[in-house]
């Protein structure tokens, strides 16, 4: 295959990776009355993904000279969002604060950034969602560890999330470590179809949550710091 060639199979890809949100989102409108809490609010996430790439296709670039601010725009809610879900499933007081304390120190480093510089503000702000979200995402699986043998970390959708989180943070760092082997247009085909791919990686995990979402006794009795803002 021809440089040219796959560089079309990575754009095509990036493409396809856009519009596989609608597919999670589905999920969200059919099943919605059966999340708990935190899921309702993780199904936000849809429609921040959604905004955000429909949003810069349709105004990148008539409208906006670069689609930067949709990139540090998708990352800097994601970093929100997140923080908001793992700070109302955490049982642990202390990492509930150090979770809250850490969004906001990132949200406040990434609108510093992007206020002296839109480019490396895109850059901290994906660096940060990966580094800020996978420890966040580890915090949890090291909480799920505790449970009973009888729970099945399969059925649980922050789990589910979790994993294909850290999945996404690690390949994502990997492949934008290619710019730095950039000369050519062609030398950033390797970077979108590696990102591409984890993507639609991720949105299959978050399909996955939200199919196997539902209200257990659990849901009733664990504490939920946000339920009056996850049922907006």
């Amino acid at each position: 295959m021809s440089p040219e060639q796959l560089n079309a199979c990575s754009k095509l890809l990036q493409y396809t990776n856009q519009v596989s949100i609608i597919i999670p989102m589905t999920v969200v409108w059919r099943r919605r009355k059966h999340f708990s809490p935190a899921v309702k609010l993780l199904s936000n996430y849809v429609y921040l993904s959604a905004l955000c790439s429909f949003g810069a296709s349709i105004l990148y670039p008539s409208v906006f000279a670069t689609n930067y601010w949709f990139l540090a725009g998708f990352n800097f809610g994601k970093i929100l969002l997140f923080g908001a879900v793992y700070y109302s499933v955490l049982e642990s007081a202390p990492l509930r604060r150090a979770v809250m304390g850490i969004t906001m120190v990132a949200a406040v480093c990434v609108l510093a950034v992007f206020s002296y510089s839109t480019y490396a503000g895109v850059t901290c702000a994906r660096l940060s969602q990966c580094a800020v979200l996978a420890g966040f995402a580890m915090l949890y699986l090291e909480q799920t560890l505790s449970q009973s043998t009888s729970w099945r970390a399969s059925r649980d959708p922050i789990w589910l999330v979790s994993v294909g989180q850290l999945l996404y943070s690690a390949g994502t760092a990997t492949a934008f470590s290619f710019d730095y082997f950039s000369v050519t247009i062609y030398d950033q085909t390797p970077k979108g179809l590696v990102a591409a791919t984890l993507g639609l990686v991720f949105n299959g995990f978050l399909t996955l949550a939200f199919r196997r979402a539902k209200r257990t006794a659990a849901d009733t009795t664990r504490p939920q710091p946000v339920t009056r803002l996850a049922s907006l």
